[in-house]
């Protein structure tokens, strides 16, 4: 007997479509993409072409009347999310939404309200929570083997090499670029180790692309069980690879290269003692992700990030662009 897959469904059909998310849902090993929408029927027509997809729809309302969608990946761009998500929500789908959930506070809520009204489930996509690494070092972080929490730093610098998509250049459509498109993964690395956040201060500059919307984002925060973390995003200037640092009282380990699961190196070590450096493992993290959130749906299992998770994501970032 076969085993039971999830029937997906993405909305959007952009190389990010094409090239991740549509690939990491036919390699999870309980997944199958039955269908593509996008607001052109030609581009949606080819992505499924390509991938080997059943159903093409440049219409929302024919691509949530088909029966074979049981679940939506919502990867368009970030105003549309909260609209599309609810919509999904109403007519019985489960919903993983890409990062940041929503542009606005007010949204994320209105999203999870629909979620809870409709008994389905709403996730996000904060892949980076989905390597393997990671969760061992975050259960060893809890469990106080580097000591008292004292601060994480996070580091991701994607260097966009021309300008980007037009919705990404403006506040109203993007909610803020660096912070929005590579910033709210730091965000939520630094939330998932230290939890609740109290304060938010944050420097954002457009000094490479000049738009109205950042380029560059430091974002500081104090949690409630006293530490500080740090997040440095860009998509202006470029950096050998993305870091994530944790320092205890008693120990730190610091990850490079690890973010996109390609591998990169671990150190671990003690204040004068030399640090332990290995080499880290490959991780399929989108795959991963839908793997996750499909055990979820069939087998009744945690979600490895929340749709409250989500949303206090937004909140932060709504505190750190001060608009």
């Amino acid at each position: 007997m076969a085993e039971k897959r999830v029937k997906w469904g993405i909305i959007g059909a952009s190389s990010w479509a094409k090239n991740t998310f549509g690939p990491a849902i036919m390699a999870a090993e309980n997944g199958q993409l039955c269908a593509v929408l996008s607001s052109n029927q030609a581009k949606a027509e080819k992505l499924c072409q390509k991938l080997g997809i059943p159903t093409a729809y440049s219409d929302l309302d024919a691509f949530l009347s088909d029966p074979n969608v049981e679940a939506v990946w919502v990867a368009s761009p970030n105003h549309m999310h909260a609209r599309q998500s609810i919509a999904a929500l109403q007519r019985g789908k489960h919903v993983l939404c890409e990062k940041p959930m929503a542009t606005t506070v007010e949204d994320g809520e209105r999203m999870i309200d629909a979620a809870d009204k409709a008994g389905k489930l709403l996730s996000v996509g904060y892949h980076m929570r989905h390597h393997p690494l990671h969760q061992r070092l975050r259960d060893d972080w809890i469990a106080g083997k580097l000591g008292e929490p004292i601060c994480i730093r996070a580091q991701l610098y994607f260097a966009y090499p021309r300008p980007p998509a037009e919705w990404r250049q403006h506040r109203a459509t993007s909610g803020g670029w660096a912070i929005c498109d590579v910033g709210t993964h730091l965000i939520d690395l630094l939330r998932w180790f230290l939890g609740d956040a109290t304060d938010v201060h944050a420097e954002m500059s457009s000094l490479k692309f000049g738009y109205e919307t950042d380029d560059h984002a430091v974002v500081t925060i104090r949690f409630a069980n006293g530490a500080l973390g740090l997040a440095d995003a860009s998509t202006g200037a470029g950096a050998p690879a993305p870091r994530l640092e944790l320092y205890g009282s008693d120990q730190y380990c610091i990850c490079e290269g690890t973010l996109f699961g390609t591998g990169g190196r671990v150190s671990t070590g003690k204040l004068s003692h030399a640090p332990n450096t290995t080499d880290a493992e490959f991780a399929a993290l989108y795959q991963l992700q839908a793997e996750s959130f499909g055990r979820a749906i069939l087998d009744g299992k945690d979600l490895q990030v929340t749709a409250r998770d989500g949303l206090e994501n937004v909140k932060i970032i709504e505190q750190a662009r001060g608009y």
